[in-house]
């Protein structure tokens, strides 16, 4: 296939005869170059250019039977589902069916769906070809010049282009099926065509043909022939005003678009949003500035009510609050009490606290040992061993779930509790502002001494052949 440069040299231009109604602008494209048509209800005229309306109108792009080709092919039977994928199977043989082509593109139909096997009607172009030529024509829509001849009923259309003869059988379906015939046309080779089609073509009611004659016979196979007058534009685009264009409309509809328009709209929809942005901030300032004098209003009713709590109400809180913090189980004690159980070797790989639950992961020779030196402490509740021993080496890594008794570091941390209480009870608290109460001056003593992180003195059980590097070999201490 050549290539489409120079498409839009030496199209025809004699004087347009008038239309009527919404018309479209058709370009038709061969090999010679691109001819140019204006068609509406009241008929079709030869444009004197490629002009097109670029909003309303309908641009249609007609690749003549030179620039495309044909194939029917046939596939495995299409349920409904399958049809869906029909276009991305056809998209995989392309290059099989049309190796002449480097970048072809496509349009398909369903000639016939049988039990056994379904025929599908393919057409091909080169589609750089086709992009090439849209930059100077708009399309909406373009379409196969085959697809074009639909009848009311089953026909064959002969007629030459250039030259050559093409003949196509169509029907109220569409295409049946194409064929080229020598020059000069003969009864013979129309005969030849009939009979490719098959079956179909003793459905075939009537022969016409277009710009030549065959005086020596009015009819071939019992076909009567109809002779129709070459009126100066292809035949196929008689039918075109009432031909559905849905199915082969294309995306290049941005090409159409007037570019300094669309520039002039994209620049005055800024201004005007800038403007209205501006607006709505200058509201929302003015919405803020109120919210900000009832939030100051709001905040000094709240000082005014705090300042009239019940001195006792804060004191039960401050209590309560001192209270559920020294339920909690220091970490250093957490630590102290395995280092008693862990031997050299043995080592901590993870240790998650919450309150008096304690998950650790533990890397130990001897899973057993630990477990139980676990279960012989005092400070311990329970020992529980989550899931199963995996072993590393000569050691084994496993999981524990303690439960720690309320006795770990009490005897220092309640005395200091109980001590710091009693100073900062016996006076009745100050009231406490909105202010106040977030500074480290207003908690009282109580709270600072009920710290998790106070711990005991060290207990002489500990293991001192491990140092803390050794029992702790992880950095997710939680």
């Amino acid at each position: 296939m050549k290539a489409l440069e120079g498409l839009f040299r030496g199209f025809k231009s004699p004087a347009a005869t008038t239309t009527g109604g919404q018309s479209l602008t058709v370009c038709y494209a061969k090999k010679a170059g691109c001819e140019f048509y204006k068609i509406s209800k009241a008929g079709i005229s030869v444009a004197l250019n490629g002009k097109t309306n670029k909003f309303m109108g309908k641009n249609v792009l007609v690749l003549s039977r030179e620039l495309v080709f044909y194939w029917r092919e046939k596939y495995p039977p299409l349920q409904q589902k399958t049809q869906k994928n029909l276009k991305g199977i056809i998209s995989n043989d392309l290059a099989e069916m049309f190796p002449m082509i480097a970048a072809p593109a496509f349009h398909y139909n369903i000639f016939e769906s049988h039990a056994n096997y379904t025929l599908v009607d393919i057409w091909a172009w080169e589609s750089r070809d086709v992009e090439a030529l849209a930059k100077e024509f708009p399309l909406n829509y373009l379409i196969p010049e085959d697809l074009l001849f639909v009848s009311a009923q089953m026909e064959a259309t002969i007629y030459a282009e250039g030259e050559k003869v093409y003949a196509i059988a169509h029907g109220p379906n569409g295409f049946i099926g194409s064929r080229s015939l020598a020059i000069p046309l003969t009864e013979s080779g129309i005969e030849v065509f009939l009979r490719s089609l098959g079956a179909c073509w003793q459905e075939i009611k009537r022969l016409n043909l277009c710009g030549m004659d065959l005086p020596s016979c009015s009819a071939i196979m019992d076909i009567p022939i109809n002779a129709i007058k070459d009126e100066g534009y292809p035949i196929s685009l008689k039918g075109l005003n009432s031909f559905k264009l849905a199915p082969f409309s294309t995306r290049s509809w941005q090409s159409a678009v007037d570019k300094e328009l669309l520039f002039r709209i994209v620049v005055y929809s800024m201004a005007a949003y800038t403007a209205s942005s501006w607006l709505s901030m200058r509201k929302l300032d003015m919405s803020i500035e109120d919210i900000e004098r009832e939030t100051a209003k709001a905040s000094k009713r709240i000082t005014e009510l705090a300042e009239l709590q019940d001195k006792d109400v804060t004191a039960k809180l401050l209590v309560a609050l001192a209270k559920k913090v020294g339920d909690l189980t220091p970490p250093l004690d957490v630590i102290e009490v395995l280092s008693r159980v862990i031997s050299d070797g043995s080592h901590v790989t993870q240790l998650n606290i919450n309150n008096r639950n304690v998950d650790v992961n533990l890397v130990s020779a001897d899973p057993s040992g630990v477990i139980n030196k676990l279960s012989t402490i005092k400070e311990v509740e329970t020992v529980k061993l989550m899931g199963e021993p995996t072993r590393e080496g000569q050691s084994y890594k496993f999981r524990l779930s303690l439960e720690m008794r309320d006795t770990i570091s009490t005897t220092n941390a309640n005395n200091a509790s109980s001590t710091a209480f009693t100073a900062a009870m016996s006076a009745p608290p100050a009231a406490i502002t909105p202010q106040a109460a977030v500074g480290k001056t207003s908690v009282p003593a109580a709270i600072m001494n009920a710290n998790p992180n106070a711990v005991a003195a060290p207990s002489a059980n500990i293991n001192r052949a491990s140092s803390p590097s050794a029992l702790m070999k992880t950095n997710k201490l939680f």
